[in-house]
């Protein structure tokens, strides 16, 4: 995706809806500081550049960390973080930002977002479908639910994004959670790109 594709994905959007388009920024968790501080930048750039958008991630540490703190040098109440759970890594929460988890989610709306995650990642199902009976499960499936519920969305002000921009391992990109969520994407028709694509967007 180019700077000019992202730009008039957003000015599609944005003329569509009474709200801000929410951008999904995310990725691996294990990235050097080098590349956290690139996350960080670009967030902070794109925030600055898209004042009309809004940002989501996922509360993780590495990449959805350096992707939040670049959005919040520039207004924290532009940032949706979708947890896991409730008190997920509350120490480091920002006071303006809009907070979510899959506890928000009702009966039918869990149902949905349950069918939707085993359907990007088969090979889950066990995990998904019986987390009632094991706290173990139910601990990892509640993350593998929380990156559906960031592609997916269930109310009005968390609504599905306009598009996710991650941070991967370009030599395996649908590796782990971070796969997960990009598999989510594409099975809903979220356009996605990766670092090759958006760092190149604010070069000089």
């Amino acid at each position: 995706m180019t700077l000019s594709a992202f730009r008039q994905l957003v000015t599609r959007h944005s003329s569509q809806v009474t709200t801000c388009p929410v951008v999904l920024l995310e990725g691996r968790r294990a990235i050097s500081e080098q590349d956290a501080s690139l996350a960080r930048g670009f967030a902070n750039r794109l925030s600055r550049e898209f004042v009309c958008l809004r940002f989501r991630s996922g509360n993780a540490e590495g990449s959805d960390e350096a992707f939040s703190a670049g959005v919040a040098e520039v207004d924290s109440s532009r940032l949706q973080v979708i947890a896991p759970y409730a008190s997920h890594r509350q120490k480091v929460r920002y006071t303006d930002a809009l907070y979510s988890s899959p506890e928000s989610l009702s009966k039918v709306q869990e149902a949905a977002i349950t069918e939707a995650t085993v359907a990007a990642t088969p090979r889950n199902a066990n995990v998904v479908y019986k987390r009632t009976g094991s706290p173990r499960l139910a601990a990892k499936a509640s993350y593998l639910i929380r990156d559906t519920m960031k592609v997916i969305g269930y109310s009005e002000e968390f609504g599905p994004p306009v598009c996710g921009l991650f941070y991967v391992d370009l030599s395996d990109p649908e590796a782990r959670g971070t796969g997960h969520t990009i598999r989510v994407c594409r099975q809903h028709g979220i356009p996605v790109a990766f670092q090759d694509s958006w760092l190149n967007w604010f070069a000089p």
